[in-house]
């Protein structure tokens, strides 16, 4: 029973479809979209029957759904988030699945799609599983934290199409669709569009430019102040503070910086002195200090490798100024 059923899952995830590029198992692929449109869908399944018949969701739908499994809101969907969706989408099929069973399917799932092997699905990778309309906003809303400095970086670059670094007319357009189907799945009518981009720029346009700056999304977006705006870096750094400092960046508490943690840091570190990198600048950037501070070379920063790098720096200067120079990268605009 358990291996016919992992069977079946492994032909639900192995049918090839265009949207679910990327999966970490070659050849294995997402079918739901197939059994979403079943007519049996709304009989045992009922948070899943929004699918039924449509061949993608919409931001909104996606978004109920992901609120729905992620029960404890902490941005994943873990062990037994994850045993619910799989019971909901074999009963959508009509088949029951015994307890026994639960944990080799929960296995071939975690196979296809849990990309960085943490053993819990997140926004995108659920994405990945279910056929969600393209909203490159709807990742960042759906993680239950603020939206960090490297995300926001993310996003800047996909509406900043002609890397002007401004958002232009049809960009804020662009941002103002995905913001509003994000939220309430509101559909927005071209006079609509006119009214709202108004009030969007008279809100949040400071210089009365006509455009949307930076400093200006980072508001409309409510992206935190930088953290080490709080702290004194050139006047005698206190180990205590770097404590805090490592800990704070330390977002998984595994005692490293790497990924994501690494990208936040020394973004930060560069708005300090006001230098705004791309993201293509910043993890750049981030690979040079790997092979300047990275003494094992295991692709991650230790507390002690980085406090090498902040209490040897010269007083008064950016412990990352060095490799900005050697880098020869140049702030963007």
């Amino acid at each position: 029973m358990a291996s016919r059923l992992r069977k079946g899952l492994h032909g639900i995830l192995n049918a090839s479809h265009s949207n679910h590029a990327g999966l970490k198992s070659h050849g294995k692929d997402a079918r739901i979209m197939e059994i979403c449109q079943q007519d049996n869908l709304a009989k045992g399944a009922p948070m899943l029957a929004v699918f039924k018949g449509k061949l993608v969701l919409s931001a909104a739908d996606f978004r109920s759904v992901w609120e729905h499994y992620d029960s404890d809101s902490n941005g994943y969907i873990e062990e037994q988030e994850i045993d619910k969706f799989l019971k909901d989408l074999f009963e959508a099929q009509g088949q029951v699945i015994a307890k026994s069973d639960i944990a080799g399917l929960r296995a071939t799932l975690l196979e296809c799609y849990d990309l960085n092997d943490d053993g819990k699905i997140e926004v995108a990778e659920m994405s990945r599983i279910l056929p969600v309309e393209e909203n490159f906003l709807l990742k960042f809303k759906l993680e239950n934290k603020p939206i960090s400095n490297t995300n926001f970086l993310r996003i800047w670059q996909h509406y900043d199409n002609d890397r002007s670094g401004v958002l232009e007319k049809s960009e804020l357009e662009k941002f103002i669709v995905d913001l509003m189907k994000t939220n309430k799945n509101i559909s927005i009518k071209p006079k609509e569009m006119e009214q709202i981009s108004e009030e969007i720029l008279n809100h949040f346009d400071k210089n009365n430019n006509g455009l949307i700056e930076q400093a200006e999304l980072r508001s409309i977006l409510k992206v935190p102040d930088n953290y080490l705006s709080s702290m004194k870096l050139y006047e005698n750094l206190t180990r205590q503070q770097f404590s805090r400092i490592f800990s704070h960046y330390d977002a998984n508490g595994d005692g490293f910086l790497q990924g994501e943690e690494l990208l936040d840091i020394v973004g930060d570190m560069m708005r300090m002195v006001d230098i705004h990198l791309s993201i293509d600048q910043l993890e750049s950037l981030c690979q040079s200090l790997l092979s300047v501070i990275d003494v094992d070379s295991d692709g991650r920063i230790s507390k002690n490798e980085l406090a090498d790098l902040f209490f040897t720096a010269p007083d008064g200067r950016n412990p990352f100024s060095s490799l900005i120079l050697n880098e020869g990268s140049s702030p963007s605009t």
